[in-house]
C-alpha cells in the first residue's frame, strides 16, 4: 500500500527546492528495510539488528523482527508457570523472609488461531488484550460505536491471528503514550505484533476467504487506521513531514485511509447481517457530509473563495478544493471530541484522489486545508492528537518558511496556528 511521495518544496524564489541525489543501496538485510533505518550491511548480522535485539535476516527463512530472546523467554515463562503451579498447590512460598500468597487462579496460556496461522499469547499479550478491552478500544470513537467495537473486536481477535497483532500493536501504543514520561520510539514487540499483522492481513486479502470474516476484515482495517495514526516517532515540527527529508512513511496515514475504503467495499460493515450494521448512519459519515453538501459559495468566507478560485461554477470535477473545503467549513464550527470524532473523520474519506496528489507533492493550498483540519483534530482523543500537533505545526512553519509571500495564504494560516499552539501574527476574521 505505500507510494512513493514526491519532495516538491516551491518558493517563490528558486523554484523547486530538491534534494541532492543519493545511491541507494538494496543490499541490507529485511529487518532494516522494515524499520527504515540504514543498514551497515555487514554480515552474518548486521549492528543495527544486534542493537534492535533482533535476529538479522540476510536469509529469507529468518522471519521478519524475529526477538533473539523469544526462544529463551518461552523457557523461562514455562518454568515461571511450574513454579507458580507448585507454589499454587502449597498456597503460598517463601520470598526471603516474608510469606507472600499465590493467586487462587492462573491464568492460562490463550492459542490464537485460524487454521492458516497461529501464536500463543504469553502473560504479556493477554495483560494487553485485557488493556485493549478495558481501555483503549474505549478511547476509538463514539460511545456508541465503542460498545460494539468492544465486543466485535475481542471476539474477533481471538479467532484471526492478524487481528490478534493489530489489537496488541494499538495497546502498546497506548501504553507508551500513557507513560510517566511518553516515548515515541516502539518497542521490539511493538514492531513485531505490527509486521506480522500487516503481514497476516496482506495475506488474508490475497487469497479467498469466506463471507463470515467480513466483520473481522473491517475491524482490522479500522484498527489499523488508528495505529497508523497513533504512531509518531517525530518528537518535534522539524523531524516531522512536510519539513523533514522525505521517505517512504511519509503520508502512511493518507495511504491507510484509501485502505480502509478498499476494504470497506469488500466487507461492507452496514450490511444486515453485520455486527456494526447498527452504525450504518455513523459509519458513513452521512450526517457531515450532508451537511457539507448543503454548504454553498454564500457560506464559504470570501479569502477561501479568492484564494481557491470558487465560484457558482465550480464542482468535484472541474477544482480539486472544491470538497474538502465544503467537508472542512461545517468542522469548524464544531469541537473535535470523543463524540464529534467520526464526523471529523469524514474529511478523509472524502477528500478525493486529485486532492491526496496535491497532498503528497506539498501544494500550499492544499496543505493549508490540511493544516485546518490537524488544528481542529489536534484537540481530539489521543491517537489522532499526538501527529495532528506534530505535523499540523510542521505545515505551518514549512509554509511560513517556503511562501513568505503568500499573504492570503499567511492570513488564513493563523486560525490553525492559534489551534496548533503557535504564534499569530495576525487575527483575520472569515466573514
Amino acid at each position: 500500500m505505500t507510494v512513493p511521495s514526491p519532495d516538491i518544496r516551491e518558493s517563490p524564489d528558486d523554484g523547486a527546492r530538491k534534494r541532492k541525489a543519493h545511491k541507494k543501496s538494496r543490499r541490507g538485510c529485511r529487518n532494516c528495510k522494515l524499520r527504515r533505518v540504514k543498514c551497515d550491511e555487514v554480515r552474518p548480522e548486521c549492528k543495527k539488528c544486534i542493537d534492535f535485539g533482533v535476529t538479522c535476516n540476510y536469509d529469507p527463512k529468518i522471519p521478519d523482527l524475529q526477538m533473539v530472546f523469544d526462544k529463551a523467554a518461552s523457557i523461562n515463562d514455562n518454568n515461571a508457570r511450574k513454579v507458580a503451579k507448585k507454589s499454587f498447590l502449597a498456597n503460598s512460598t517463601l520470598c526471603g523472609n516474608e510469606v507472600v500468597a499465590i493467586p487462587a487462579v492462573l491464568t492460562p496460556i490463550i492459542s490464537v488461531s485460524d487454521g492458516h496461522s497461529s501464536f500463543d499469547l504469553d502473560h504479556h499479550g493477554l495483560g494487553l488484550l485485557n488493556r485493549f478491552e478495558t481501555r483503549t478500544i474505549l478511547t476509538l470513537g463514539s460511545a456508541k460505536t465503542a460498545s460494539i467495537y468492544q465486543e466485535v473486536s475481542v471476539r474477533e481477535a481471538l479467532a484471526h491471528p492478524y487481528l490478534m497483532h493489530i489489537v496488541l500493536t494499538l495497546t502498546s501504543i497506548h501504553d507508551r503514550y500513557l507513560a510517566p514520561t511518553p516515548s515515541f520510539k516502539p518497542t521490539i514487540k511493538e514492531f513485531h505484533h505490527w509486521s506480522e499483522g500487516a503481514s497476516l492481513l496482506n495475506k488474508k486479502l490475497s487469497t479467498p476467504w469466506p463471507p463470515e470474516d467480513r466483520d473481522s476484515l473491517w475491524t482490522a482495517a479500522a484498527l489499523l487506521g488508528a495505529v497508523t495514526f497513533s504512531c509518531v516517532e517525530s518528537a518535534t515540527p522539524e523531524e516531522a513531514w512536510p519539513l523533514k527529508d522525505s521517505d517512504n512513511s511519509d503520508l502512511e496515514w493518507l495511504r491507510m485511509s484509501d485502505g480502509k475504503q478498499a476494504i470497506w467495499k469488500i466487507a461492507d460493515p452496514t450490511r444486515p447481517e453485520s455486527a456494526f450494521h447498527d452504525l450504518a448512519v455513523e459509519l458513513r459519515n452521512d450526517s457531515i457530509y450532508a451537511a457539507s453538501l448543503a454548504v454553498s459559495i454564500e457560506h464559504v468566507p470570501l479569502p477561501f473563495i479568492s484564494l481557491y478560485d470558487l465560484d457558482n461554477e465550480s464542482t468535484a470535477e472541474n477544482n480539486p478544493y472544491y470538497t474538502p473545503i465544503r467537508t472542512l467549513i461545517p468542522l469548524l464550527q464544531m469541537e473535535c471530541n470523543h463524540t464529534t470524532i467520526v464526523n471529523y473523520l469524514s474529511f478523509l474519506s472524502h477528500m478525493g484522489k486529485e486532492f491526496q496528489v496535491l497532498v503528497t507533492q506539498k501544494d500550499p493550498r492544499a496543505l493549508l486545508l490540511v493544516a485546518y483540519w490537524f488544528g481542529r483534530v489536534s484537540h481530539g482523543t489521543w491517537w489522532i492528537a499526538g501527529r495532528a500537533l506534530i505535523e499540523g505545526q510542521a505545515i505551518c512553519l514549512y509554509l511560513e518558511r517556503y511562501y513568505p509571500h503568500e499573504m492570503t495564504i499567511h492570513e488564513l494560516l493563523q486560525f490553525p496556528k492559534l489551534d496548533l499552539g503557535l504564534p499569530m501574527d495576525s487575527v483575520l476574521r472569515l466573514e
